[in-house]
């Protein structure tokens, strides 16, 4: 019974052994054909296409690589590029036109009358030709005032018009970069689908063997099917970043632009910002909301100096008429009259020519008058004072808000810029240990002692790992564009990328500033001249 026993156990084992070895070297050599149940994308697309597997040839179609320089420089294009200079446009006309209205006016005009003196006479016709020239002299004139508050507008435009291009160039850049990470991580379900599907194969044929449990059979079949779920996962979530990012464009993608645009261009590791004192006196500087309401206080400033003077200016106007002044019954012949307002500011001269004057022509007179009233008790005034006043109050509070969420907004980004920093060592310590796990797993091949599983599996882990430091590497070059746009720093011609693969470690330090859109032109001084150019 022991020499039996012996004799049956100990003869299976190596028979076991052989068919175990045997069926994981057809397994890697020559895999089985799956199911269509359990392979569902059979024929997959070329965004789908498994590393070292080639896409059908009758789908394949030129590929198209988009650098992000190419991206910026179509952005000008954009609806809402375009919109920005729009509006910027239309405060330099308001700008124009209060110009306008301030300088001089000249209007033509005739007059014809007809009296009847006394009652039972004849009728006397007269025709004349006149003409009126005016100009805002007085520099508290409401023209010159409209002059100054349109300049302020036209400079908080420009503004407006810099904080919306920056920001549709750095949507446009965070799009780039999310469709490039959908396309690695496409690429990388591909490989996962491809490495689940041998492993799926093997594990068929260990149970064929006997060696592996239903079970463990079912397992690595679902783990098949979730890597095909996520292939199309990964697709649908490329398509859409690639959509969204043509709608940032403004166009319509064209067909097929999953398949056959490539994003070529690599962020560039942003350098250690400056001092955070230094950021924070560069964006109490130079950031739109703080220059925007400092403009608005100085609008309300100069709304209250304008009420306060209109409640203490008498009304008061001088004239002058030369020329043929009529007197009593008789009509007047050439004239010239010129009158100042000085509440106004208002000069205005009028010259009239008769054109069949009849009757006595009137000797030449010169006639001077000075007329001007002060409102003792003037309500409607005196709340238009207090109103101004309320408004510089709350320009002034605003002002202080604007400054104190700008302080708080550079501190945010600059700490989020120092932990996207920090937090690339793990990426980079763990592609180094996976590129360490991919040599070890392709020695130990070649000695024998492991399968070319192992080593489909550690390049995949290595893909990973690039993966994961290419994401934070755009964390953090995201991080740094969006101080720089805190610190009032930010310029689309001035982003540094590479359009170079990873094997290529070469950057671009700048783009050419002539080939990307520029930020807007200069802005206008608010305290400079009403007379200057903005």
């Amino acid at each position: 019974m022991t020499a039996r026993f012996r004799v049956r156990f100990s003869v299976p084992m190596p028979l076991t052994l052989a068919l175990l070895l045997g069926s994981l070297a057809v397994a890697q050599t020559a895999p089985a054909q799956p199911t269509p149940a359990q392979t569902a994308p059979a024929q997959p697309t070329p965004a789908q296409t498994a590393p070292g597997q080639s896409a059908p040839a009758q789908t394949a179609s030129p590929i198209v690589q988009v650098s992000l320089r190419e991206a910026l420089t179509q952005l000008t294009q954009a609806p809402g590029w375009k919109s920005g200079a729009l509006q910027y446009l239309s405060a330099q006309q308001n700008l124009n036109a209060a110009r306008a209205r301030a300088g001089l006016s000249l209007s033509v005009g005739a007059d014809l009358n007809a009296v009847k003196a006394p009652i039972d006479g004849d009728w006397t016709s007269g025709t004349a030709l006149n003409a009126q020239v005016g100009a805002n002299v007085l520099p508290w004139s409401s023209a010159q005032g409209s002059v100054l508050l349109a300049t302020r507008g036209l400079y908080r435009a420009g503004l407006e018009q810099r904080d919306s291009q920056n920001a549709l160039a750095l949507s446009l850049v965070q799009g780039y970069l999310t469709a490039q990470q959908a396309r690695a991580n496409l690429n990388l379900a591909a490989q996962q689908q491809g490495l689940a599907q041998r492993q799926l194969e093997v594990s068929r044929a260990q149970q064929g063997a006997g060696v592996l449990t239903q079970e463990n059979l079912l397992s690595a079949q679902a783990s098949a099917e979730q890597a095909t779920a996520s292939v199309q996962d990964a697709g649908s979530a490329l398509d859409n970043a690639l959509r969204q990012l043509y709608n940032t464009l403004g166009t319509a993608p064209p067909g097929g632009v999953t398949d056959t645009l490539t994003l070529g261009s690599r962020p560039a590791v942003p350098a250690a910002p400056a001092p955070l004192d230094t950021l924070l006196a560069r964006a109490a500087q130079g950031r739109s909301e703080v220059l925007k309401a400092l403009s608005n206080q100085q609008d309300a400033q100069t709304a209250l100096d304008a009420a306060k003077l209109d409640r203490a200016l008498p009304t008061l106007s001088l004239s002058v008429q030369y020329g043929q002044l009529a007197s009593g019954a008789g009509t007047a012949g050439n004239t010239l009259a010129s009158s100042l307002n000085f509440k106004t500011g208002q000069l205005s001269a009028t010259a009239s020519l008769p054109l069949d004057q009849k009757g006595t022509v009137p000797p030449t007179s010169l006639a001077l008058g000075l007329s001007g009233s002060y409102s003792i008790l003037n309500p409607a005034a005196d709340a238009a004072v207090q109103s101004a006043q309320i408004s510089l109050t709350l320009a002034t509070l605003a002002l202080s808000s604007a400054r104190a969420s700008v302080d708080l907004d550079v501190r945010q980004k600059y700490a989020q810029l120092q932990n996207a920093l920090l937090g690339l060592a793990a990426p980079r310590t763990r592609l180094v240990r996976a590129q360490t796990a991919l040599s070890s797993a392709q020695a130990r091949v070649q000695a024998g002692l492991g399968t070319a599983l192992d080593v489909q599996q550690a390049e995949l882990n290595v893909e990973q790992a690039q993966n994961a430091l290419d994401s934070a590497v755009n964390v953090a070059f995201l991080a740094s564009l969006s101080l720089s746009v805190a610190v009032a720093e930010f310029s689309p011609a001035l982003i540094a990328v590479s359009d170079a693969s990873r094997a290529e470690p070469a950057r671009l330090q700048a783009v050419q500033p002539a080939t990307l859109p520029n930020t807007v032109q200069p802005l206008p001084d608010p305290s400079a001249s009403t007379g200057g150019q903005p």
